[in-house]
C-alpha cells in the first residue's frame, strides 16, 4: 500500500534490468527495413543503412556482425542494381536474348537480396551472429 501512495508500482522494483545487455531488436528492425525496400525503392534501405552505421560499435558483441551484414547487403545490392541497369541499357533492347539475360539477372539479384536478409533475420531472431559478415553471399 505504501508504494501506491508514492506513485510507484511494487512490481517495478522487481523488474529485470537490461542496462548492460544489448538485444538484437535494432538488427531485426534493420532487416525488416531492408526487406521493405523492395517496395520503397531503397528508401527504407537507406534508413536501415544509417541505423546500422550508428548502432555498430567497436566491441565483439554478436549484433555488430548483423550491422556489418546489413551495411554490406545495402552496398552490394546497389552495385548489383548499377550492373543490372548497365546491362539493361546495353542489351535490354534485344528481343528475347536481351530480355532473358536482364530478366535472369534481375531474378538473381532479387533472390539474393531476399535470401541474404532472411538468413540474417533468422540468425538475429535466434541471437546468433553472422559467421562471415564480409561474405558476398549468405554469411
Amino acid at each position: 500500500m505504501n508504494d501506491h501512495i508514492h506513485g510507484q508500482d511494487a512490481s517495478f522494483d522487481n523488474a529485470p534490468r537490461y542496462v548492460d545487455e544489448r538485444g538484437g531488436n535494432t538488427a531485426l528492425v534493420c532487416y525488416g527495413l531492408m526487406i521493405a525496400t523492395l517496395f520503397t525503392a531503397f528508401a527504407t534501405g537507406l534508413i536501415a543503412l544509417i541505423v546500422s552505421y550508428i548502432a555498430r560499435e567497436e566491441d565483439n558483441h554478436w549484433t555488430n556482425s548483423h550491422y556489418t551484414f546489413v551495411i554490406r547487403t545495402f552496398w552490394i545490392s546497389i552495385l548489383y542494381a548499377i550492373i543490372l541497369g548497365f546491362f539493361t541499357f546495353v542489351i535490354g533492347w534485344i528481343p528475347l536474348l536481351g530480355w532473358a539475360v536482364v530478366g535472369l539477372m534481375g531474378l538473381y539479384t532479387t533472390a539474393w537480396f531476399i535470401g541474404r536478409n532472411v538468413v540474417g533475420l533468422l540468425r538475429a531472431l535466434n541471437g546468433r551472429p553472422i559467421d562471415n559478415p564480409q561474405s558476398w553471399f549468405f554469411g
